[in-house]
């Protein structure tokens, strides 16, 4: 018996989407969240087990007189935007509503 997993193409076993918790963003995703009265975008560059580390703009890590553009978002304090399953040369990304 020939194993599947042998014949694909590398690139495409790395696109499958992970199993996260239900509205968790994983590394790629574009989430918005609120600090200070401000609505922030940002781009989810490291994922832990209560928050995600958030790049964000200079102009909005201003606003938020933040010394640089990353900031660290729980979990409970986000909503993604758009995910990118697949973020290695892939085109893959869809809206999401948690």
């Amino acid at each position: 018996m020939m194993n599947l997993a042998n014949s694909w193409d590398k690139q495409q076993i790395k696109c499958l989407p992970r199993k996260l918790k239900k509205g968790h963003a994983s590394i790629g995703d574009t989430v918005k969240f609120e600090r200070n009265g401000y609505t922030i975008h940002g781009q989810v560059e490291a994922y832990r087990e209560h928050t995600v580390l958030v790049s964000i703009s200079d102009a909005d890590a201003a606003k938020l007189h933040l010394e640089s553009p990353i900031t660290l978002v729980n979990h409970k304090n986000y909503t993604v935007i758009t995910t990118d399953i697949c973020t290695e040369g892939g085109a893959a990304s869809a809206e999401y509503s948690s």
